[in-house]
């Protein structure tokens, strides 16, 4: 990641789209594995609605709010 950094400051690529894509994909890919661990050390810090993690997680997955 660090190289694309370097080669896109340093302007040696232009107009590359694949490699400006594979740049974003990878970012995409590290900030939504971070968002999941907030979320399951957020769960595990306060707790989550209903008796378990995968009750809370199914009150999103179906229309039904009974657990």
């Amino acid at each position: 990641m660090e190289a694309i950094r370097r080669l896109v400051r340093q302007r040696e690529i232009k107009g590359s789209r694949q490699l400006l894509y594979f740049a974003y994909a990878l970012t995409m890919k590290g900030i939504t594995q971070e968002l999941e661990f907030l979320g399951r050390t957020s769960q595990d810090a306060f707790g989550v609605i209903g008796q378990s993690t995968e009750v809370f997680e199914n009150l999103f997955r179906d229309n039904n709010l009974e657990p």
